[in-house]
């Protein structure tokens, strides 16, 4: 049986593996089944494996103590939905959104290594992740959203009174019509002048006229 199949979703991510030089897996699970995760870690030779469950599965983290693995708790993520089109919404016109496109690319990787150069994350919880690295992931993570590869990915720049102010990546599923905030940040010296939410009202206004119904948005605690 594949990895695949014994814990769903439970794959290398090879932009993480390649950027710390480890096999970095990834999964998303109501449970953990420790005897199938360990023969899986084994099997597959994995060096990290970077798993989300629900809060109410965390006792679970004993058993594989029990079976000489290394669990970190190193995060905790709230999410938040909301149905759409929202009305009435109130916007910002001195916030705006300008479509990224490839061209972006390298600008978006620019604006999140800023964006997130101090940003305390699951990644500065393993010792295993060089605190250097981390930034490099952030963008490439935003870039990915304009270089392909990426199904139903979206990008903005955001500028606030005709600046560069940060950016917001998105993903829509074309089959639910739900969007997902994925990463979304604003450079330091915007902050405080209340560009973020105009931002996030701009994304949900935007999605509501392209005929979304639904938007999910995700962030640490």
């Amino acid at each position: 049986m594949s990895t695949e199949q014994t814990l769903s979703g439970f794959r290398e991510s090879p932009t993480e593996s390649a950027r710390f030089g480890l096999r970095v897996f990834r999964a998303e699970a109501d449970t953990i089944e420790a005897d199938a995760l360990v023969d899986a870690l084994a099997r597959e030779r994995v060096d990290v494996a970077i798993l989300r469950i629900p809060a109410h599965a965390l006792d679970s983290l004993n058993a594989l103590r029990l079976r000489g693995l290394a669990p970190i708790v190193a995060d905790t993520i709230v999410r938040y939905e909301t149905s759409l089109p929202l009305t009435p919404l109130v916007l910002d016109e001195t916030v705006t959104l300008r479509p990224a496109t490839a061209h972006d690319a390298e600008r978006l990787e620019t604006l999140a290594r800023e964006i997130f150069d101090g940003y305390v994350s699951h990644y500065h919880a393993n010792p295993l992740f060089p605190a250097a690295k981390i930034a490099e992931g952030y963008g490439e993570w935003a870039a990915s959203h304009v270089r392909g590869g990426r199904a139903g990915a979206i990008a903005w720049l955001v500028e606030s009174h005709g600046e560069v102010a940060g950016f917001s990546c998105c993903r829509v599923d074309d089959a639910t019509g739900h969007a997902i905030g994925v990463l979304n940040g604003v450079l330091p010296a915007f902050r405080g002048r209340g560009v973020y939410r105009g931002m996030l009202r701009r994304v949900l206004h935007d999605f509501g006229e392209r005929g979304i119904t639904r938007f999910a948005i995700a962030t640490q605690v």
